[in-house]
């Protein structure tokens, strides 16, 4: 670990992460493994982020002219029409979804757009995170290998995308939300390298962004290269819960060694392809990833071995992956320290992406493996603190956690992922709106958060757990042909904390306490 590291691309010199905004200072000195580790144990014991000088009796937040407010989901759960995907075969298999769910069944979002639009502009919206799918548009090999796309698939993009214009929406478009074709990866024979593992990775999803970056660019200037790196890796190699659904820690690690390598090309043939201004504010392609950020409690403070685990789950966890695409960092055996710096992935970041759900758990004590040590527990732990629907704890002062660590990176942030399952619609409003003062109260402190994309815009198929977590704003009633989507309470919420960009904390006193539930919903 370095305490500062050169940017070779922009000269700009940075704190290491989380380091001002706990209140270390800065030291040049040589990063020896003491050092790293003496880092990483003071850094888990940071547990708050606001400095010594910010108020602590806030009574309102103001949000920044022009920010982003928005919803987001995913191609394969709100679809439909993608069962010749490795998610659409692994979620055929016997026991790997909640209650057998099929994601044909949810909200067929591409047949209701008009729909969906409406929805977000009675948010109060002006930005929608979607992905392009890759088996969509590319349904077999050959059509990929021959540049021959789908004329249907392209068609469904872009009716999705005009919808959007035609209402003055802005596009966020990401390029891997979890889900590969069948013909890159295959659940059915997980003996063999699949997806990220695939020696062929980088040049087809570096041919995959140029593509997309050439079609679409016009039409968009913000794109998401991959979706949350850490958790497909983490839940698809490690937890087996997720496709292909192995347990491999080699494995898993080389799924995120080529993920940092992808991204980087990916990145740069975006910003090769993508030259167009589509919004006319004089900036291009900005491309990042959305990392999925979690507090990492130790599980008994006092305890030098867990304090010491949480800092390296965070190290491995939340930092490794922006550590290897803003300052080049190859530290492929996760130790935090470097083997070498790799230009050519030096700077392949125009924002940090930052999806954040809540807190973690770690013990010395718990299941501990190669790389990366004692694995982070997030169900139903032993705390005071509500849960959701899925067994996590609503932890909102974690999101300025976060967000203050994402904040020693010095790029622009956009959260593209928060939200919570709650079935009976009686915490969202809360858990919306204590997160988002938070998120003021770190813009307050330089965290240059531009936008806000709640997950999800409506109901959808929530990978293994099926559709039991509602994560919705609009509630889908899924045995409905027609898919109706009904407003839940935080929808007035939202739209006047996006039209107004301002939120008092007399809003949030007004609102019901949270009501904990034992969790119903499977989750990961």
């Amino acid at each position: 670990m370095r305490t500062r590291v050169e940017n070779a691309r922009t000269s700009a010199r940075f704190i290491h992460p989380g380091w001002a905004s706990c209140g270390y200072a800065a030291r040049a000195v040589k990063p020896t493994k003491a050092f790293v580790l003496g880092a990483l144990l003071s850094l888990a014991n940071c547990t708050t982020s606001a400095s010594p000088e910010e108020p602590t009796d806030v009574s309102s937040v103001a949000f920044p002219k022009g920010m982003l407010w928005g919803g987001a989901t995913a191609g394969f759960q709100v679809e439909k029409g993608l069962s010749d995907t490795d998610w659409g075969i692994f979620s055929g298999l016997p026991g790997t979804i909640q209650k057998g769910a099929k994601a044909d069944d949810g909200p067929d979002a591409l047949a209701h757009i008009d729909q969906d639009v409406a929805s977000m502009q009675a948010a109060g919206f002006n930005a929608y995170r979607f992905s392009i799918e890759m088996a969509r548009v590319y349904p077999d090999r050959k059509s990929f290998d021959d540049d021959t796309p789908s004329a249907d698939g392209l068609a469904a993009y872009d009716a999705l995308f005009a919808a959007l214009k035609a209402a003055n929406i802005t596009p966020m478009v990401t390029l891997h939300h979890f889900v590969w074709p069948s013909y890159l990866s295959n659940p059915t024979k997980k003996k063999e390298p699949q997806g990220w593992e695939r020696s062929d990775v980088t040049p087809v999803f570096t041919a995959w962004c140029e593509r997309m970056g050439k079609r679409f660019g016009s039409r968009t200037d913000l794109w998401v290269t991959i979706n949350e790196p850490n958790v497909e890796a983490a839940v698809g190699y490690l937890a087996g819960k997720f496709s292909p659904g192995v347990v491999d820690v080699e494995r898993a690690a080389t799924v995120m060694r080529n993920q940092v390598e992808a991204h980087a090309r990916c990145f740069d043939a975006l910003h090769a392809t993508d030259t167009e201004d589509s919004d006319g504010d004089g900036k291009a392609a900005l491309v990042g990833i959305a990392q999925h950020q979690r507090v990492y409690e130790p599980a008994d403070p006092t305890n030098e071995e867990d304090v010491r685990e949480a800092a390296h789950a965070r190290y491995v966890w939340n930092l490794w992956i922006m550590e290897s695409i803003v300052n080049g960092k190859v530290d492929d055996d996760f130790d935090g320290t470097a083997e070498k710096t790799e230009p050519l992935r030096v700077g392949r970041a125009d924002f940090f992406g930052l999806n954040y759900y809540g807190v973690s758990r770690v013990a010395a004590a718990g299941l501990r493996v190669k790389y990366l040590g004692a694995i982070p527990l997030q169900l139903d732990l032993p705390t005071e603190r509500p849960k959701t629907d899925n067994g996590w704890d609503i932890h909102p002062a974690g999101f300025a956690t976060v967000l203050d660590e994402a904040i020693g990176y010095g790029l622009p942030i956009y959260v593209t992922e928060n939200g919570i399952a709650d079935a009976t619609d009686v915490n969202r409003s809360r858990f919306i709106a204590e997160h988002l003062f938070e998120l003021g109260k770190s813009q307050a402190r330089g965290a240059d958060v531009r936008g806000y994309l709640h997950w999800s815009l409506m109901d959808n198929f929530e990978w293994a757990a099926g559709f039991c977590p509602r994560f919705g704003l609009y509630r889908v009633a899924f045995e409905d042909p027609q898919r109706q989507r009904t407003a839940t309470k935080a929808v007035p919420l939202l739209q006047a904390v996006a039209t107004s960009n301002v939120l008092d904390q007399a809003t949030i006193a007004a609102l019901p306490p949270y009501q904990s539930k034992p969790f119903p919903c499977a989750s990961y």
